[in-house]
């Protein structure tokens, strides 16, 4: 009989990338594949133990930098400088994390190491152990390619002319040219941490698995381009620990608006609050629940038809929603798309721009107009147009055609049979 295959998942403690490999390992050790353990900061201890598991901790002493990283005063956007200034910090934590890995996988190696698309030095110190690394990516649209429109510039559509695809061509250049100017800043200490190079000889970028990127998202939802080889679309993961929670108050013969700016985004956070108050009170057949995105919070503060939560898990309760608000986080995006609630959709800052673009594209939301009296016209709009629904049914169709777990299920199988080639044949 062979041996069970061990999975490590490496992820930093935010629900967006962490709560994806929550619900894959769940799924996983009820297929019987495992053990499984988990790494992240002193954070994410209680989701994942809401699943199940056991926290291997990480940088104990210096975790709060992590949320210095993640939660700023105002927008990053493309600025230069602010993405220095946040790829500095980040280079301050990852020789740590190296070290501190490395220790944990000398005296317990694992047979497969899934890290996130955030922490590729989990990734390439697995590599360089021999050990098969795998990278989890919640959102497709970052990866660097050789073609298509980029990402991280505002949210561009694709293009109509040879003028937009020279606009693509220069935005794809300014992206690469920034990337190896800060390689070349930051050459020494990026290779102590084992990373040589920006890309790889077929122009795609070293920081992901060139074994097997799981791709959570579906292809339909991206706009053109050439993937990597690697890059495997399985299907999103949308699903939140079980945890208590104050559950939403749904009012007969009133629709219902589920507002998440997600669990960063601290700056943003209290203007839209405001806003949402107003739009509840300028009429009543809409009903407003507003969550802040803190695990573990059981705030349920109402004023009028205005309702504010602490946490609300998205999968539990949208369906009994008529729309919902988001920032454009990828969470709330496919599980929004999962339940065919359409979207007005108010970036604020990283990718969220690329998935507001791209639910504008393909008819599936709206961009907020950030007025009381606007927002009220738009969800009207929202729910009376029969295109919105006509396009989410058909996502909802493409979401529910994939089975992620299974799916991973049997790349491990073949991970296993090339471990153990002899017993493979004899079964």
């Amino acid at each position: 009989m062979s041996k069970p295959v061990t999975i490590d998942f490496v992820a930093p403690p935010f629900a967006g990338h962490l709560f994806p490999q929550l619900e894959l390992a769940r799924g996983l050790a009820e297929r019987g594949v495992g053990p499984v353990r988990f790494f992240s900061t002193p954070e994410a201890k209680s989701a994942i133990l809401a699943s199940g598991f056991d926290l291997f901790p990480l940088i104990k002493d210096r975790s709060h930098i992590v949320f210095e990283i993640a939660n700023t005063h105002s927008p990053i956007g493309s600025n230069p400088f602010k993405l220095l200034s946040q790829f500095k910090l980040n280079l301050a934590l990852m020789s740590q994390l190296r070290d501190e890995l490395s220790t944990y996988w000398h005296d317990s190696r694992p047979d497969l190491v899934v890290a996130d698309f955030t922490v590729p030095v989990a990734g390439v110190l697995a590599k360089q152990l021999g050990i098969p690394w795998w990278t989890s990516l919640p959102t497709p649209s970052v990866v660097d390619t050789v073609d298509g429109t980029p990402a991280y510039l505002g949210g561009w559509l694709p293009p109509r002319t040879s003028l937009g695809r020279l606009r693509d061509f220069a935005g794809r250049q300014i992206i690469r040219t920034f990337k190896r100017t800060l390689f070349q800043i930051y050459r020494t200490p990026l290779r102590r941490l084992g990373v040589d190079r920006v890309y790889r000889d077929d122009g795609f970028e070293a920081i992901y698995s060139d074994e097997r990127i799981l791709a959570l998202g579906v292809r339909e939802f991206e706009f053109p381009r050439q993937w990597p080889p690697s890059l495997q679309f399985i299907g999103p993961l949308t699903a939140s620990p079980s945890t208590d929670h104050q559950a939403p108050v749904f009012i007969e013969g009133k629709r219902h608006l589920l507002v998440s700016l997600g669990t960063h985004l601290l700056w943003a956070k209290e203007n839209a609050r405001t806003l949402m108050k107003e739009v509840a009170a300028e009429g009543d057949d809409w009903v407003i629940h507003f969550t802040d995105g803190r695990f573990g919070a059981e705030t349920n503060l109402q004023q009028g038809r205005f309702h504010n939560y602490g946490y609300l898990p998205y999968d539990r309760y949208l369906d009994r929603y008529d729309a919902v608000l988001h920032h454009g986080g990828t969470g709330i995006t496919y599980a929004s798309l999962r339940h065919g609630v359409p979207a007005l959709v108010w970036p604020q800052d990283y990718d969220q721009f690329d998935h507001a673009a791209r639910l504008v594209y393909h008819g599936l939301g709206m961009r907020v107009r950030p007025s009381a009296n606007l927002i009220r016209e738009d969800l009207d709009h929202l729910v009376s147009e029969p295109h919105f629904r006509e396009n989410l049914d058909t996502f909802a169709d493409i979401i529910g055609r994939h089975a992620p777990i299974d799916q991973v299920t049997e790349l491990i199988k073949q991970l296993e049979s090339a471990k153990h080639p002899q017993q493979a044949l004899s079964n």
